[in-house]
């Protein structure tokens, strides 16, 4: 038996409910987890019920972030209300509409650039044959995620475990603070602060990460990274183009 720590994020699409509207803010509700156990690349990560039920509230207070951006700019809202129910975890979202009208109108749009809600948590977890039993749990964030990720994909980074890190690999290196400050620059669209990256670990050019890039830069009006990142993605992805040289 082996027990760790880790710091995850766990996709699911957006489906808003419970929509209200009032003069300061918009609120409604999202599935922060939508499976008890999920496949992930090491094995199947599950969450038992007692466990789940006695650490939803950790999910109440929390920020709403753009993209798990733990920056003050990318802070949209809070959580208000969180629930477990017929093996979900509900969230109830409130969004004020000030400094919000842009994300609010894609939120609104049909279909809409949003695809999916995904909560940050850190976990501790037994190891039980090919089995993850989560033991206990604290939600820190839930974001809006701006491109089409698989559901339940992605791994920010491990704690007090190396082994595990191995294992996973850097295929989503970007979300990984430590990886972030090794990367070359040149993995950014905006390399002095390292925001925005499009090339993988090997430093091949990433069209989900291009494709990312437009929306974020699109939603915060940055129009010169939105404009390379369109290049780019024009450039190496629409005309079926590999390679990591830069346009």
């Amino acid at each position: 038996m082996t027990s760790y720590n880790a710091m995850i994020v766990l996709d699911e699409r957006l489906n808003l409910a419970g929509f209200t509207e009032e003069d300061c803010c918009i609120e409604f509700d999202v599935i922060a987890l939508s499976s008890t156990c999920i496949d992930r690349s090491y094995g199947k990560l599950c969450f038992p019920k007692e466990v789940l039920e006695a650490k939803v509230h950790t999910l109440v207070g929390k920020p709403v972030l753009l993209d798990h951006k733990w920056e003050v700019g990318n802070v949209v809202g809070v959580v208000v209300k969180a629930w477990y129910e017929d093996g979900k975890v509900f969230a109830r979202l409130r969004i004020p509409k000030q400094g919000n009208e842009r994300l609010i109108a894609l939120l609104q749009m049909s279909p809409s650039p949003v695809k999916s809600v995904s909560a940050g948590l850190i976990v501790r977890t037994e190891k039980h044959e090919d089995k993850y039993i989560v033991q206990d749990l604290e939600f820190k964030e839930i974001s809006f995620v701006f491109e089409g990720a698989d559901k339940n994909a992605r791994v920010l980074n491990s704690r007090d475990c190396e082994c595990q890190k191995e294992a996973l690999g850097v295929s989503n290196w970007w979300d990984d603070p430590e990886l972030r400050q090794r990367a070359p620059k040149y993995y950014f669209l905006d390399p002095e602060n390292r925001k925005y990256p499009y090339r993988t670990w090997d430093g091949e050019i990433s069209c989900d990460r291009l494709k990312a890039a437009m929306s974020l830069a699109s939603l915060h009006g940055h129009h010169h990274i939105y404009a390379r990142a369109k290049t780019l993605y024009e450039n190496h992805c629409n005309k079926n183009k590999g390679g990591a040289k830069d346009a």
